[in-house]
């Protein structure tokens, strides 16, 4: 598989491309190729890697991109948040996961795990309650976002 290989690639830009060609074919061999990059020495290929694992959307990457919600750099969790809510699995580890992720550091984190939560803990109390939190959030877009997740998570819950 020459896409596989080119993940090995020395320069980054080369791995970088690898990531983002097997996410878009959603080749699910990949994802133990892919995972080993998540500790990249260079963020746009973490970065590149977690996009790619969320394209695929397979939960076998989950273990692997919910330890790299720790990732140094806010721009790589931001990707990281993203792919967990790609996978869409809502189990506790996921939610206790993004609940944590609500205290991170970086306001464009905590505001794309306001929306993960929103898509994978619907019928999670801690979830919800977290979200309520959320309102309070220090800035502006987080606070909006967690206040249209939860009116959405609102009106889903009364039509059913």
């Amino acid at each position: 598989m020459i896409l596989v290989e080119k993940l090995k690639d020395k320069n980054p830009g080369g791995r970088c491309y690898a990531a983002e060609e097997l996410g878009h074919i959603g080749d699910v061999s990949a994802i133990p190729y892919l995972i080993e990059l998540l500790e990249d020495d260079h963020q746009e290929v973490r970065s590149s890697v977690a996009r790619a694992l969320g394209e695929i959307g397979h939960q076998s990457a989950l273990t692997a991109l919910l330890k790299s919600l720790s990732d140094p750099v806010g721009s790589v969790r931001v990707w990281v948040v993203y792919a967990i809510e790609q996978i869409g699995v809502s189990n506790q580890d996921v939610i206790q996961g993004l609940i944590v992720v609500l205290q991170d550091s970086e306001w464009f984190v905590r505001s794309r795990a306001v929306i993960g939560l929103g898509k994978v803990g619907i019928y999670s109390v801690e979830a919800k309650l977290a979200l309520k939190n959320a309102l309070e959030d220090s800035n502006q877009t987080v606070r909006k976002n967690a206040e249209m997740v939860l009116q959405e998570i609102n009106y889903g819950s009364k039509t059913e």
